[in-house]
């Protein structure tokens, strides 16, 4: 009971910053799609998402081994060493980065390639303060922080637009000060330049960061050939105008993310402080799982005729074949979740390993569906290649678990999950406003009666 209120809490904490971080990332769209076109949009979609490739191959997702171990050593002196040794990481790390997206982008001739090198660099920079504040127990702080961070971007945006008449420059210049500013927030109060010296470099730390990190790093790959592969594959195969609408359609998967991220981001550090205090924890760990599922698709239920009745007043009309798009990549982004969330248990049991095994074959089941059928059905073989990839590494990840630990699903509930998760998408596109009106009100008596068991 302890640990499930101390999910609640942290989950709201993280709720209430991260609320307020996506929502005004959201409520920018209407700006975005008045102000620049398409093809403009889907070409800024693309540059960032080769900024994040070279981020995934060259900072090893550091931050998630610094705070994994902060949590695991007691001793400051040793946390400490963790803190050092992660920093000199991140900046060796860097170095690389630089380098190889330059080259990159000079091969490519990418525009505004300052804007690009510095989004990639700038959103590791992020998530390395956003861990360190979590590791230190500042999660108020990081969520404040974040708020502010994201209001910045969203002013700065705003002027840059519509004042000045910027194109899609205006996204690379805000998203990169709103983070600067969190990150000078963050480094005022956590003081980290005060936490580290010279004394605290232990070579059998940095070799166990190296250890931990190395495979995120190829999973972070992966996972990228899993999302921004697909985009780069419309471009190719379409155009960047269409890849300007699938852009688009992704940001409202953002809002089911929006919720969840909130309890998968508590339920992480409450994984890594379950470990360690009991081996025993099949029972948690399953319940927890059961929950997060009939969270997502209650999401889900509720989002998708919402979304049917907002979109028109959300996005100008330039963007209206997007609206079609939505339902599937939402699906996806569903999936996606459990599968962030599955691999966060098997981060707690250092198995690693597994976690790249399921996401390469989540990323060779995506290649592969999204070549076979995107020159028969178009942008929507992105939506079924990811949900399918997704589908692959959960079932494979599912089971792994439960050879490590005494781990079972409600599968069950999957009996009138997936016929309504049918209803809602026939709804959505081939019917009318009433049809969908009804969909969402019984949308959200479906999530209260699956939510019950969890009050009780």
């Amino acid at each position: 009971m302890k640990e499930l209120k101390r999910l609640i809490t942290t989950t709201g904490i993280y709720f209430l910053g991260t609320v307020g971080t996506k929502l005004i990332s959201f409520l920018l769209l209407p700006l975005y799609t008045a102000y620049i076109i398409p093809s403009q949009y889907g070409q800024y979609d693309i540059n960032i998402n080769y900024a994040l490739l070279f981020a995934s191959i060259c900072f090893l997702d550091i931050w998630t081994g610094i705070m994994k171990f902060m949590f695991e050593y007691k001793e400051k002196k040793k946390q400490e060493s963790v803190v050092y040794s992660g920093l000199i990481i991140f900046f060796s790390s860097s170095i690389i980065y630089f380098i190889l997206i330059s080259i990159f982008e000079l091969v490519m001739k990418i525009e505004y390639p300052l804007g690009v090198t510095s989004y990639g660099f700038f959103l590791c920079l992020q998530n390395l303060y956003g861990y360190l504040a979590r590791a230190y127990g500042k999660n108020i702080l990081f969520a404040v922080s974040g708020m502010i961070s994201t209001a910045c971007n969203a002013g700065l945006n705003i002027f840059l637009l519509i004042v000045c008449k910027w194109d899609y420059r205006a996204l690379y210049l805000s998203y990169a000060m709103g983070i600067l500013i969190q990150c000078m927030i963050l480094e005022n109060q956590l003081q980290i330049r005060k936490h580290i010296k010279k004394n605290y470099i232990n070579s059998e730390v940095t070799k166990e960061l190296l250890t931990f990190s190395l495979p995120l790093c190829i999973n972070s790959l992966c996972y990228w050939l899993l999302t921004g592969y697909n985009r780069v594959i419309i471009e190719r195969k379409m155009d960047t105008t269409i890849n300007g609408y699938f852009a688009v359609a992704t940001k409202f998967g953002g809002i089911l993310i929006l919720v969840t991220s909130c309890f998968s981001m508590a339920w992480q550090e409450l994984a890594y402080h379950k470990y360690e205090k009991d081996n025993n924890t099949g029972n948690f760990y399953s319940n927890a799982t059961n929950i997060y599922i009939k969270v997502l698709f209650g999401g889900f239920f509720i989002l998708t005729p919402a979304i049917y009745f907002l979109f028109p007043y959300l996005i100008d009309k330039n963007y209206a074949p997007a609206k079609v798009i939505i339902p599937l990549n939402m699906l996806a982004t569903l999936a996606g979740n459990l599968f962030m969330f599955l691999g966060n248990i098997i981060s707690t049991y250092k198995k690693n390993n597994i976690v790249f095994l399921s996401t390469l074959a989540a990323c060779i089941t995506n290649m592969i569906v999204i070549h076979l059928t995107i020159g028969k059905i178009g942008v929507e073989a992105a939506n079924i290649a990811l949900l399918a990839g997704y589908i692959v590494s959960n079932g494979i990840r599912i089971k792994m678990i439960a050879k490590e630990i005494q781990y079972s699903m409600d599968w069950k509930m999957f009996g009138y999950l997936i016929p309504f998760t049918g209803i809602v998408l026939l709804g959505y596109w081939n019917g009318q406003w009433a049809d969908n009106f009804v969909l969402l009100l019984l949308s959200v008596v479906v999530f209260i009666w699956n939510i019950i068991p969890f009050k009780k």
